[in-house]
């Protein structure tokens, strides 16, 4: 363990003075990562590399915001209260933005996004906020189910944030973008109260 820390230290040094290029640095931290260090976890699944682990995050969490902006969109134009279109235009404002910004930290990485969401949830979630027949205080109750604790929903976000030493740009952006979702979920839940006083 103690030589793979040593051999870790030694290549990120060579990498930080340009000695070795961004592929043959990543191909080697592989090798230190396959003798039982170096990894990287998100989801679930092991990275030999916090790049590889970053990119990955950002591409699923752009195909999420994209696809969160989407239906959103569709929800506004159909949206029965005032009060709900207002904030349903600055949530989904904010999704947009954010697939947007991870679209480009990703390419930027040397990432193409790659992440589509399934068809099955996307016909799902699209007829259901799409939808005349539903009242958005009906969308709104389930819009929240599931959101009674935030930072255990953002967890796969903030697990990858506390392992980020190096890409501290990365890092940043997406403690930004967890304060933002932080923001839209407080807003759904409080319009949902707002809509749904009896369930409050």
């Amino acid at each position: 363990m103690a030589t793979a820390d040593f051999e870790a230290r030694q290549l990120l040094k060579a990498y930080r003075k340009g000695l070795i290029s961004d592929d043959l640095f990543e191909a080697q931290m592989r090798e230190v990562g396959n003798n039982g260090q170096g990894q990287y976890l998100f989801n679930g699944k092991s990275h030999a590399t916090e790049r590889e682990m970053i990119m990955q995050l950002l591409d699923e969490f752009r195909c999420a915001e994209n696809f969160a902006a989407d239906y959103l969109n569709q929800w506004i134009a159909v949206s029965d209260q005032a009060c709900v279109k207002g904030g349903l235009r600055a949530v989904q404002h904010r999704e947009a933005y954010h697939a947007q910004v991870l679209e480009a930290r990703l390419r930027e990485l040397g990432g193409v996004p790659q992440c589509t969401v399934p068809a099955e949830r996307r016909d799902k979630e699209v007829a259901l906020y799409a939808s005349k027949d539903k009242t958005d205080a009906e969308k709104l109750l389930v819009a929240t189910e599931g959101l009674d604790n935030p930072a255990k929903i953002l967890s796969f976000i903030t697990d990858v944030i506390d392992q980020i030493q190096e890409d501290q740009q990365s890092k940043e952006l997406l403690r930004s973008l967890v304060q933002d979702e932080m923001s839209s979920i407080a807003w759904v839940k409080e319009a949902c109260a707002l809509m749904n006083p009896a369930q409050a």
